[in-house]
């Protein structure tokens, strides 16, 4: 099963963040394998480029601003990893602790507990509470099965739904409640494409609960089939966001910018690239963003690709935040050969 493949490479990648430039080089036959043994979600191609499955090393436990400075020190440390632009947004009230009812269905209690969301993040935790506390004895991580669609009813996340937004996930789950029956599932969704709908209203349904033992995250020791929906109002803040756009100041015939806007929880960039091999997913690896004040920021672990008119078009969200108030950025790109190609991008007229 799809899922089942996805916690197994997961377990088995976790160790390593980052791909060394060599072994990215020789990945085409690990990219062709994966490809070759998971379902497509989309019509579109989501490239990770990092050594996790579909997304870096990190996910959002949403506690808001309510906790003193080292517990949301020790919570970034534990959960969100490389993740900052989403660090950034929640360190500044954005996220939402809700207050909404719990639902049961054979005997596990569920309740959607924090949110963050913007067009390329859609970050969730989910308190999950067993009648039984048997069923978590030698129970080390979870996976919800999970379908999320908006207040129109759009798809954001579910398998087997095409051209949904979402490209990938990470999760976690925190066992500090277990002995008590309680876990918390942490969840980030991606977007590479940032075309997640703005809306006031989240429908999520979950539809399987599946539970892992340490060391055996290929096959559950447990899947608890059931009926747990749940419709998550969201604030204003989510409903209205507004990025800020950014033009390219110096678009080449090589490297140029289709566009780019600074969120919440992240940049996302999208641009064209004429090269040699227009579906060579190493290119990713190579593209770099800079700010005004010489600081680099990570990409978030995914990558959009497509290839029109023989041009590579690659839509990417790097670890910047618009809490961050950068005033122009430079991305620059690396052939294969060593050379740079640079855009500067600036903050759009008004």
């Amino acid at each position: 099963m799809e899922r089942d493949f996805e916690q197994r490479l997961k377990s088995s990648l976790s160790r390593n963040v980052e791909i060394p430039q060599s072994v990215l080089d020789k990945a085409e036959g690990a990219f062709n394998e994966i490809r070759n043994q998971r379902k497509q979600r989309s019509a579109k191609k989501f490239v990770s480029f990092k050594e996790r499955w579909m997304a870096a090393a990190a996910v959002v436990l949403f506690l808001g601003l309510t906790f003193n400075q080292p517990v949301i020190a020790a919570i970034k440390a534990t959960f969100w990893g490389n993740h900052t632009g989403v660090e950034r947004a929640v360190e500044n009230g954005y996220g939402q602790e809700l207050q909404t009812a719990s639902v049961k269905s054979q005997g596990v209690e569920t309740k959607v507990t924090n949110v963050v969301i913007d067009k390329s993040r859609l970050g969730l935790s989910v308190d999950v509470k067993f009648d039984d506390l048997k069923a978590l004895k030698n129970v080390e991580s979870m996976n919800l099965d999970m379908l999320i669609t908006d207040s129109q009813g759009n798809v954001i996340s579910g398998d087997g739904y095409p051209n949904q937004p979402v490209g990938g996930f990470d999760s976690t789950t925190d066992d500090t409640n277990k002995n008590s029956g309680s876990l918390r599932y942490n969840v980030l969704f991606q977007s590479p494409s940032s075309s997640i709908p703005q809306t006031d209203q989240l429908n999520v349904e979950i539809k399987s609960i599946a539970l892992y033992a340490k060391g055996r995250a290929d096959k559950p020791l447990e899947v608890i089939k059931g009926s747990w929906d749940q419709k998550v109002s969201l604030d204003k803040q989510f409903a209205n966001a507004k990025g800020i756009t950014y033009t390219a100041a110096n678009n080449n015939e090589v490297f140029s910018i289709d566009s780019a806007e600074l969120l919440p929880t992240g940049f996302n960039v999208k641009f064209s690239l004429a090269t040699p091999n227009p579906n060579d997913e190493t290119i990713i690896s190579r593209v770099q963003l800079v700010d005004s004040k010489g600081n680099s920021y990570k990409s978030s672990g995914m990558a959009d690709m497509s290839t029109v008119n023989n041009k590579a078009v690659v839509s990417m969200t790097f670890e910047v935040s618009s809490f961050d108030r950068v005033d122009w950025f430079k991305i620059m790109y690396k052939d294969a050969n060593g050379k740079n190609s640079v855009v500067k991008l600036v903050k759009a007229a008004k």
